[in-house]
């Protein structure tokens, strides 16, 4: 950005108008003049007075034009992340939760999962919650793993509260999340019971000996079973990668495919689908369950119960 007769950039907050911080984190979440000034109740030319602002005030262009929408820049992404976080931080202090009654409470709480958590562990906590909290719903996000262009997407969702906690394989967090570990489970291979009628052993060569599913939301990564059969020059042959654990266990059920899952994932549904659970040959890495959630949410009563109620479930489960 070049300015002539620019103020310049401000050396402390004190200088800077904190509604700029509300248009910061409007940009941040709609990625567009028009969708981040209608969020907060702005025209399009005064969201735009409001982007020039804070560029001057930070001297970085902060949002720049891309294919559809508007990209943070680095220092944009930076500023963003901050903003958001201290405006939820304020909003927590300022507003603080109401003591939770669960029996009465009306309270909608958000949870990130993937497709493995909604159909094993989801049904469970929903009749938990009947039980103890019988007007509390839920609202279930979908979680991806991984990282989008503006960094770990999984604190990005709690900064923002599109989260109230998340539920998975939880990779690492920065020290403003904390996370629980609730349960490993060992990796099984998973066949149609018409696939699988020899008596001998299932071995690693009868492992290779099949065409496999692989489960995977990136592609283009090796994972860790494929890892230890280059380690030992061996190879398994994929006949389809697919995003989901469900669809796997589906595709197995009714073809002579193989796949490797948690057991958590598979001992559900292996009766109704009629499918042979075998130990893997491979050597073993276990599949974590975890939980995730914000530092500043801690003082949050009504989050604190839910938590509790997901650790007693998983243990129930």
């Amino acid at each position: 950005m070049h300015q002539t007769n620019a103020p310049a950039p401000i050396r402390s907050l004190l200088s800077l108008d904190l509604n700029l911080l509300k248009a910061l984190q409007a940009l941040w979440q709609c990625r567009g003049i028009t969708a981040a000034g209608r969020m907060i109740g702005l025209s399009q030319p005064a969201m735009s007075h409001a982007l020039q602002r804070l560029r001057l005030a930070f001297a970085d262009d902060l949002f720049v034009r891309g294919p559809g929408a508007l990209v943070p820049t680095p220092r944009g992404t930076e500023l963003c992340l901050a903003a958001v976080a201290a405006l939820a931080a304020l909003e927590r202090v300022a507003m603080p939760a109401e003591p939770l009654h669960p029996a009465s409470s009306t309270r909608s709480f958000r949870i990130g999962m993937n497709d493995y958590v909604s159909a094993t562990l989801l049904p469970l906590l929903i009749q938990a919650l009947a039980g103890e909290a019988p007007q509390a719903s839920l609202e279930v996000i979908h979680l991806p793993r991984g990282q989008n262009q503006d960094g770990p997407v999984l604190p990005r969702l709690l900064d923002e509260g599109r989260i109230d906690l998340a539920l998975g394989q939880i990779d690492e967090l920065p020290p403003r999340c904390r996370r629980r570990n609730l349960r490993e489970d060992p990796h099984v291979c998973v066949l149609a019971r018409q696939a699988w009628r020899a008596k001998r052993p299932f071995d690693l060569d009868a492992f290779i000996g099949f065409r496999h599913v692989r489960v995977s939301s990136f592609p283009e990564r090796r994972s860790w079973m494929d890892k230890a059969l280059e380690a030992r020059g061996l190879a398994r042959r994929i006949a389809v990668t697919v995003p989901h654990f469900m669809a796997a266990l589906h595709l197995v059920a009714r073809t002579d495919l193989v796949t490797t899952l948690p057991l958590g994932a598979v001992a559900p549904f292996a009766e109704a689908l009629r499918l042979h659970v075998l130990p893997s040959p491979l050597p073993e890495r276990l599949h974590r369950l975890d939980m995730a959630w914000l530092n500043a949410a801690d003082g949050d009563q009504g989050l604190a119960w839910l938590r509790g109620l997901i650790v007693a479930t998983v243990l129930r489960g």
